[in-house]
């Protein structure tokens, strides 16, 4: 197995406000039904490890992209008031309060930090995994708290490179894999769920 280098996307920059939101649902869809595919080879794994880059790797720096942050808050903020009488259903306490501290701050102050948005897409997978029906539902309902934490990621990383913006997507990744015992024990909860409605 190894990874290959495409090089920098230099056309179509896309502002994650306006286009991204479908391909998020889209892209949530393939992993959590990949994720029942292959529950019983993930979740025995344990830490991960590089493997080898093929391809030249250059110094250009990709296009800007251009981000309406007050948009893209916004649209958070929209679903927030619109959906959190449903979140309440989905989510952990935990997950629910890190929800409304981010509704109730400004643009300048605003984040949702990388922890509570792991713990609520791992709860996301768990519910999917409950679900036989209205799957996509789930998703739209999930898009708001997309934009919350892409509104956090543009806001640490306006000034970075695009070096240390890849950085900031690898220290969230390491998370994302420290974590996964909570995802399993999420997960295995939500099966348990599923196995009690079929009887």
């Amino acid at each position: 197995i190894c990874q290959s280098n495409l090089g920098v996307k230099i056309h179509d920059a896309k502002d994650p406000g306006q286009h991204l939101g479908p391909m998020f649902r889209q892209v949530l869809s393939a992993l959590f039904s990949q994720m029942e595919r292959y529950e019983s080879y993930w979740k025995r794994i344990k830490g991960s490890e590089p493997v080898e880059t093929f391809g030249f790797e250059n110094s250009l720096e990709p296009e800007p992209v251009k981000v309406n942050l007050e948009g893209i808050i916004e649209q958070f903020k929209a679903g927030y008031s619109q959906f959190f009488p449903l979140w309440k259903s989905l989510f952990s306490k935990g997950c629910l309060q890190e929800i409304e501290k981010a509704a109730k701050m400004d643009v300048t102050d605003f984040h949702l930090r990388t922890e509570s948005w792991v713990e609520i897409l791992y709860e996301l997978a768990a519910t999917f995994h409950l679900w036989d029906l209205n799957r996509m539902k789930l998703l739209d309902l999930m898009t708001p708290l997309y934009f919350a934490r892409v509104a956090s990621f543009v806001k640490e990383s306006w000034d970075m490179s695009s070096r240390e913006a890849e950085k900031l997507v690898e220290d969230q990744a390491a998370k994302f894999e420290a974590n996964k015992d909570y995802l399993v024990k999420v997960w295995d909860d939500k099966s348990a769920q599923k196995a009690e409605k079929r009887t």
